[in-house]
């Protein structure tokens, strides 16, 4: 992994961007380097000369180059995440129309159902399926002013998730940077017609709040605007310096630690975790429900201060769900996954 390092030469402190490359002959260790400076730069000429670094490295044969704030996700780990991404995405393009909306949709469905059940809905995926199959029509009907009798509260929350998708796709498809006005909109749409949570869509909680079962105390609700400022700051001063996947997980377990909303933080931190993802050419990635026990504990150890279990969970989740996706359809060369797992 690409490091910012050190040095200290009579008295005077210099700074250099090195990656450790092996040669191809000799299979030698060698440090390539390039010199910042007497301070690290500013974030954006940072970026920029990461950038031409890693851009000379790959006419090396070097490939990928994690950025240098990354800590988790080694060289290793994001070849295997690239060549997965860029697998799935050849997969996708590859399918008919009609056979890539309806892959489209099931992943669509699974994570509307395995992203509320985690939070305790009995929806399964053919109930979830249905719910939002009817959405249309039920939505057209009460556009009209008829009331639409016998819905409960999960196939509200399922709805209003499917919502959020729809919002979150056409702002991914501006790449509009992600902010407290994206967050505030699709936390909006996500508590919708939920019976006494009202007065919370859409705002940062203005009550504290506890997970049932845990001790854990997050922070006091006249702190989260401010650590929601904070956090988004960190956000835009990692991008580009982070690797997605890792900036990613980060952002999602820092926001769950904040829990800015009274309700629906979970869900949130999963589709926001999604969204940074996918402006960075990553695939969409479902947190199983069958993995929930796993996850929930990667976020306890968040919780503490443990940033690196999720963002390894994540990566595992990305290779292992693209792979999948191949496989799964019987493409011919589903096989060129097999190194991913070695």
């Amino acid at each position: 992994m690409s490091r910012i390092l050190s040095r200290k030469v009579k008295g005077k402190r210099y700074y250099y961007l090195e990656e450790s490359v092996k040669q191809k002959h000799g299979g030698k260790w060698v440090k390539e380097s390039v010199y910042l400076g007497g301070a690290v730069p500013e974030r954006s000429d940072l970026l920029k000369i990461f950038k031409d670094f890693s851009s000379g490295l790959k006419k090396k044969g070097v490939w990928p180059v994690t950025p240098p704030y990354t800590e988790f996700v080694t060289r290793s780990l994001a070849s295997k995440l690239e060549t997965a991404a860029e697998r799935k995405k050849e997969f996708v393009n590859a399918l008919p129309p009609e056979k890539r909306k309806a892959f489209c949709e099931r992943e669509r469905i699974t994570f509307i159902t395995d992203s509320n059940a985690i939070e305790g809905s009995t929806l399964d995926y053919w109930l979830t399926e249905r719910v939002v199959s009817d959405q249309a029509r039920t939505e057209r009907l009460q556009k009209r002013g008829f009331v639409v009798t016998g819905i409960d509260r999960e196939e509200q929350e399922a709805m209003n998730l499917n919502k959020c998708l729809d919002v979150y796709e056409n702002l991914l498809a501006r790449k509009t940077d992600l902010n407290e006005e994206v967050i505030l909109r699709l936390h909006f749409i996500l508590l919708a017609k939920i019976d006494g949570y009202e007065q919370y869509q859409g705002v940062w909680r203005p009550v504290n709040v506890r997970i049932r079962g845990s001790d854990h105390v997050f922070p006091d609700h006249s702190e989260v605007q401010s650590l929601m400022k904070n956090l988004l700051s960190w956000y835009k001063e990692n991008e580009g310096l982070v690797h997605p996947v890792e900036l990613a997980a980060k952002f999602h377990t820092k926001f769950t630690g904040v829990h800015p909303f009274a309700d629906g933080n979970g869900r949130m931190a999963r589709l926001l975790m999604n969204y940074v993802l996918q402006l960075n050419g990553f695939p969409f990635t479902n947190i199983p429900l069958k993995r929930r026990s796993a996850y929930m504990k990667t976020q306890a150890v968040g919780n503490k201060g443990g940033l690196r279990p999720f963002a390894l969970f994540l990566a595992e989740e990305i290779v292992k769900q693209s792979e999948n996706s191949v496989l799964k359809a019987g493409l011919k060369n589903g096989s060129a996954f097999q190194h991913l797992n070695e």
